[in-house]
């Protein structure tokens, strides 16, 4: 099989949830067990993907034409829900979207898709700092998960509790890195550092800082955009009994990995831009993907 392995660039806060929780956040999102880290689950991603990708024929071909996207959505799980000659016109890209996302099992020819969607990890979590208004952090345990799932070789960092491995000493200030109440000696970054920051081709790498695995669990466990939501009374304009909760988000900044598995058959990109998770409707959820050649 061939691989792929794409960052997503969280550009506004991303919201893909567990359910209901049972901290003060009323809709968390979704976290490892083992680690706390937040990440998106292979199906999410799919899912987007797969809605983006039928939106896409759907304008091209069937936008004029009376038919709703439900109905193609069908056409392509279950087949027999298009008139035959709209069908036929469009039979090359059903047979692409079957192929890339696989079908209900309803069809003779009903198989799984031939890319398989992995779970998107965090790699790195924006922080607010004193310095460049906030920083990317990450830790050693996220650049050798990274590592080992695309094949690299980058050798582990070794940083204490209370220092901060910097891409640049230029975010440093009296050689201290400050993120939220937190503070830490700032150390320049060796070379294998830079160079997987660099690797990544990121927009802010003079951002980027390495610190312990424990610090950054500490961070990403509660260091999380939570957001306070109402529901207005439409008759009396005010805010309804009993309509408050909280939602936790990924914030805007974060930047994920993800690996996509395709059949050596198959050609498939995942779009620059798409919609993940809950919220689209409020602006939540809008991602950046960029492939990263490993």
């Amino acid at each position: 099989m061939k691989r792929k392995t794409y960052l997503i660039e969280v550009l506004t806060p991303l919201h893909v949830g567990a359910g209901q929780g049972l901290s003060h956040v009323d809709l968390p999102i979704m976290r490892e067990v083992h680690t706390g880290f937040p990440f998106v689950p292979g199906s999410a991603i799919k899912g987007s993907a797969r809605e983006y990708a039928l939106r896409e024929v759907w304008k091209r071909h069937l936008a004029n034409s009376g038919v709703k996207l439900s109905d193609l959505d069908e056409e392509v799980s279950k087949g027999k829900k298009l008139k035959e000659d709209e069908a036929e016109k469009i039979k090359d890209d059903l047979e692409y979207l079957r192929s890339v996302f696989g079908t209900a099992g309803e069809l003779e020819e009903g198989s799984a898709g031939k890319v398989s969607f992995g779970d998107a990890s965090i790699l790195l979590f924006p922080v607010r700092s004193l310095s460049h208004i906030f920083l990317l952090v990450t830790c050693p345990y996220v650049i050798s998960r990274f590592a080992r799932t695309v094949g690299m070789d980058i050798p582990p960092q070794k940083v204490g509790d209370t220092e901060a491995l910097c891409y640049s000493m230029e975010i440093a200030i009296d050689k201290q890195v400050v993120l939220e109440e937190f503070v830490f000696k700032a150390k320049e970054a060796g070379e294998d550092f830079k160079k997987f920051v660099d690797l990544l081709g990121i927009g802010y790498k003079h951002r980027v800082v390495c610190v312990s695995d424990t610090v950054f669990s500490e961070l990403v466990q509660n260091y999380t955009e939570v957001q306070t939501h109402v529901r207005i009374d439409p008759d009396k304009g005010t805010v309804a009994s009993g309509a408050l909760w909280t939602s936790e988000y990924l914030p805007a900044e974060s930047v994920l990995f993800v690996n996509l598995f395709l059949d050596e058959d198959i050609e498939y990109s995942l779009p620059g831009e798409m919609w993940l998770g809950g919220d689209m409707t409020t602006g939540k959820g809008r991602v950046k993907l960029r492939e990263v050649k490993t």
